[in-house]
């Protein structure tokens, strides 16, 4: 059983480590909120209540925080550790976790799954510590109470594992840490500090085959609200010109503009399994998964975190690797700098085939399964 939090990247986490149980002849139900991220699910499927953004009201939300995410606006607050990311998106409201825990308790009395995986899912590690059920789920440094936390957003949550019979630490994110094992997508050279009960686990696939396509390409994607469309439309504008290639803008409005003899094509997703092996550069915001692809298809990275802790982590991560740069202000000239940069200076990535080599080894969603086999015989 796979649970899963308000966010695109987990989703798409969750549906991996659900085909490699599946792979090999496990079944799975996945627990996920219908809140426009999860598509396509690839097992049975229980629908859990979905958090709103900050506990405000559903109809309220549902307007207030796509119009934030255009303007950019959710990229001028600073955004200092995991805690304030589940306060934000709802995930610590009182009322909201009440009924998430309550839907998966019922769930997980009727079908006595052997293992819970918890996708960054704070209900879910509560619902199945609460059956007696082992849980486990994904984890990462800049996640951990130790790296940043923010106790005063979780007054609610102690509030409700006290009226359980619970423990109820101060911080939410001990409660995550104390699941049975935290697989962390990464590697000891990125991550050097995961925490306890942490397991490196790599890229979660097998990193694509490498061919000698041309790279002839860029591409810009950085994220849903953290700087507005148009700011990242005029860096694919600028990287045209700064690097004479086609560039593909992501997170956008449907649009084709001619820069010179080339295009910026903007929409709001591409296939980054057919982009990527082209690419020269990927400008990205810093999540996991678009550092990780990076990674695996060995294109240089350019990463714009903004004021976020954990795109901040990872784009010193990169940086220190010699992967990439980071450019803290979202400018796009700035941006169209820092990639010319990577293209005339191949040393500023020169660590990105020896990091792939150490992420390929560690196993992806093959190791968690035998580690959670391993666990539950």
């Amino acid at each position: 059983m796979v649970a899963r939090s308000r966010m695109g990247g987990p989703w798409s986490r969750a549906q991996h480590v659900a085909r490699a149980f599946q792979d090999v002849g496990h079944e799975v139900t996945l627990a996920w909120g219908d809140d426009g991220n999860c598509a396509d699910p690839i097992a049975p499927a229980l629908e859990i209540p979905v958090p709103s953004p900050l506990g405000l009201p559903e109809a309220i939300a549902r307007h207030t925080f796509p119009l934030a995410s255009r303007l950019g606006l959710m990229g001028r607050k600073p955004v200092r550790s995991f805690e304030e990311v589940l306060w934000l998106t709802g995930a610590l409201d009182e009322r909201y976790t009440r009924a998430a825990v309550d839907t998966l308790r019922a769930h997980m009395r009727a079908s006595r799954p052997d293992v819970v995986y918890s996708e960054f899912s704070l209900a879910a590690v509560i619902a199945a510590r609460a059956e007696g059920i082992p849980c486990v789920g994904s984890g990462s440094q800049p996640t951990t109470a130790a790296y940043a936390s923010d106790p005063r957003k979780s007054a609610g949550i102690r509030r409700l594992l006290r009226e359980r019979g619970m423990p109820a630490p101060a911080s939410s994110l001990t409660i995550l840490e104390g699941m049975r094992r935290r697989f962390i997508p990464s590697c000891p050279t990125l991550e050097p500090r995961a925490g306890e009960r942490a397991v490196y686990c790599g890229f979660l696939d097998e990193p694509p085959a490498l061919t000698a396509t041309p790279r002839d390409c860029a591409l810009v994607y950085l994220g849903a609200g953290s700087v507005p469309a148009g700011v990242a439309v005029r860096a694919g504008r600028e990287l045209a010109r700064a690097l004479g290639c086609d560039v593909y803008v992501a997170g956008v409005s449907e649009a084709v503009q001619a820069v010179g003899d080339h295009e910026v094509t903007c929409a709001p997703r591409f296939d980054v399994a057919e982009l990527l092996p082209r690419a020269r550069v990927f400008v990205h915001h810093g999540g996991q998964n678009s550092m990780m692809d990076s990674l695996s298809y060995e294109v240089p990275q350019v990463v714009v975190p903004g004021r976020v802790f954990e795109r901040q982590f990872n784009a010193e991560a990169v940086e220190s690797a010699r992967c990439g740069l980071t450019v803290l202000e979202p400018k796009p000239a700035l941006i169209a700098r820092a990639a010319r940069r990577l293209v005339d200076e191949p040393a500023l990535a020169s660590g990105i085939r020896g990091l792939r080599e150490e992420l390929s080894s560690l196993g992806g969603t093959k190791r968690i399964v035998r580690e959670v086999e391993t666990l539950v015989s």
